[in-house]
């Protein structure tokens, strides 16, 4: 790089902004030109910064302590300085600076300021007028700083629809997150010509062969000066050979994995928050579905030009999880009050907030597999509608077995509803909780089929028998966890939902004929507890919770299911408008007015 160049970057830089240029020809001949790849580090927490560096091409993170992780706390790019603290002060760095995407520096050396004893002042002003600005931001926004997600798709070589699923990608981060977004189509004939195909997104189409890492460079250039226009990127490297694409990994925070009947998943795919699989449902292979892990359904459909709601709910998710604000809703126990749960999903779906994940426990782990595998509200209500009057087919009238609920009439019933389908064959990411009485301990129950999924769920003690699986033996989560928001947040939600279906105990007389009569003092006792645990649980990890009311409605009324429903209704109505808000708010702390785009340079 020449002297001029030099003198024309600093030029563009905050800390030499009102420098004239000739003495900034002087200051130029100062500074080295240094690389740095991906994943190397500029410098490290606890030594010192030998020169102050600006960055001119690529990214970088900033890295700091926390425990036993390391947060980061900021992202830079051009023309961002790195290390002008130690440089000033001379003590030691307070965090690593490692690069993200291959960087091209130039480096001031400490030594070399002595050597311009003239420009010495201006330098150390601009570097102190820096440094003030960035903490002020700090201060003003708190240290840790919401990284833009930049994400490179990785086809397998079955997956079916791997350019429609970028631009579905594409625009619905677009939309969702409300930044301009930059969809980059690495072929053979591209033109490097950026063209808006939205009012935030745009597409570029760029050429195959700058991907080889001999060229990577012109890429790392492009890439920057992209990040100065567009907030979010996504890289749809479908043109090229899989370990061509994989070269690319360095441009990306985040990587999605495609995958088609009968790809194996990648070694590169496992670990890491930042990764997803999209995986066609034709032939799934995910042992576990959860927000990071999705099926994708009708690829083939889409790559025809006729994409579904399924294979758009899969990628507006996974968008989501790119973006940290996929929704989760976790459906408490209750008996016949978890029927309110289908008026609570009726309301949110009306009201368009997402469900990206579900859990459920005891009743709302059955609410909750039929909306996983596509259930609809209206097939919802006419399933309880038909269970009004049938119930009493489950009771086990020889209570010598130790339950009341006949367990083979139970596990037929769900076997007409769900067949052998797995849990890591539903259209929405679905675990459910229960105890293991051998060891006491919550057990997340997120594979194997339905059926016996459901069955291990609901096993109320004195109700149904536990349900031994492997080492366990299983009975229903309400004695601990009756609404399992921990378990969601678990899945990857970063949104929650709690609706605790056990409602308070009011003065309703007791049952009175046989069996309902022991099987209502048992449920009754499970339930005073369950809802103060339920609703302390919840409250600690949900951002909201929602308890219906049930005031003058046993526990065991199947039967009135279309006004336990209405109830749920109610409740999720009297609080939808916290519960958008809130989602705004998150949305709003990751996303807020965006700053105006940075000066080409």
């Amino acid at each position: 790089m020449s002297t001029d160049e030099i003198r024309d970057f600093l030029a563009t830089t905050p800390v030499f902004g009102d420098v004239p240029l000739e003495q900034l020809a002087d200051i130029a001949t100062l500074f080295r030109v240094e690389h740095y790849p991906s994943g190397a580090f500029i410098i490290r927490e606890g030594g010192y910064s030998p020169a102050v560096y600006f960055l001119r091409s690529g990214r970088a993170a900033v890295k700091v302590a926390r425990g036993e992780r390391r947060e980061i706390v900021a992202h830079l790019q051009p023309p961002d300085i790195i290390g002008e603290l130690s440089f000033i002060t001379g003590k030691v760095c307070n965090a690593d600076v490692e690069v993200e995407m291959d960087a091209e520096v130039l480096a001031l050396p400490k030594d070399s300021v002595d050597k311009l004893p003239e420009r010495r002042d201006a330098i150390l002003r601009g570097l102190l007028r820096v440094t003030a600005e960035r903490l002020q931001k700090t201060v003003a926004k708190g240290a840790r700083e919401i990284e833009m997600p930049t994400v490179l798709l990785l086809p397998g070589p079955n997956f079916e629809a791997p350019r429609e699923f970028a631009e579905a990608l594409a625009a619905s981060i677009a939309r969702q997150t409300e930044r301009q977004t930059l969809l980059v189509r690495l072929e053979p004939r591209g033109d490097r010509v950026v063209r808006r195909i939205g009012d935030t997104v745009s597409r570029c189409s760029y050429p195959a062969e700058t991907a080889n890492p001999e060229t990577r460079a012109a890429l790392t250039r492009d890439a920057t000066n992209w990040k100065r226009e567009y907030d979010i990127l996504v890289f749809d490297p479908a043109g090229l050979p899989p370990e061509a694409a994989e070269q690319l990994a360095g441009f990306a925070n985040h990587r999605g994995h495609l995958l088609g009947p009968g790809d194996p998943i990648p070694p590169s795919a496992e670990g890491g928050r930042r990764q997803f699989i999209a995986q066609s449902a034709a032939r799934p292979g995910l042992d576990v579905l959860d927000g990071s892990r999705q099926l994708i359904y009708d690829a083939a459909a889409a790559a025809k030009g006729e994409p579904s709601a399924r294979f758009q709910r899969t990628v507006d998710s996974l968008a989501r999880f790119c973006a940290q604000i996929q929704v989760g809703l976790a459906l408490g126990g209750g008996a016949a009050w978890g029927w309110s749960h289908i008026g609570v999903l009726s309301v949110l779906e009306k009201a368009g907030l997402p469900v990206d994940l579900l859990t459920g426990c005891s009743m709302g782990s059955v609410i909750g597999a039929f909306r996983a595998t596509g259930t609809s509200i209206e097939e919802m209500t006419g399933i309880a509608e038909y269970w009004r009057t049938r119930t009493r087919r489950f009771i086990e009238w020889r209570v010598w077995r130790m339950s009341l609920v006949n367990e083979r009439m139970a596990i037929r019933t769900f076997g007409k509803y769900f067949d052998a389908r797995g849990v890591n064959g539903t259209e929405l990411p679905f675990w459910a909780n229960a105890v293991d009485i051998r060891t006491g301990k919550e057990f997340a129950i997120r594979d194997g089929s339905l059926v016996d999924f459901i069955r291990a769920s609901i096993a109320l003690p004195g109700l149904l028998a536990p349900m031994a699986r492997g080492a366990s033996l299983l009975v229903d989560a309400g004695i601990m966890d009756p609404v399992p928001v921990k378990l969601v947040r678990r899945m990857g939600a970063h949104y929650t939902v709690g609706v605790n279906a056990m409602a308070p105990v009011d003065a309703s007389p007791v049952q009175t004929s046989y069996p309902f009569n022991a099987i209502d003092v048992m449920t009754r006792c499970m339930f005073v507890m369950g809802h103060e645990i339920g609703q302390q649980n919840a409250a600690q990890a949900a951002n909201i919770v929602l308890a219906p009311s049930m005031t003058g409605i046993s526990m065991l009324q199947f039967g009135r299911s279309p006004e336990i429903i209405e109830r749920g209704l109610r409740a999720a109505e009297e609080n939808l408008p916290e519960i958008l808000a809130g989602y705004q708010r998150l949305k709003g702390q990751l996303y807020g007015k965006p700053e105006p785009p940075r000066p080409r340079i």
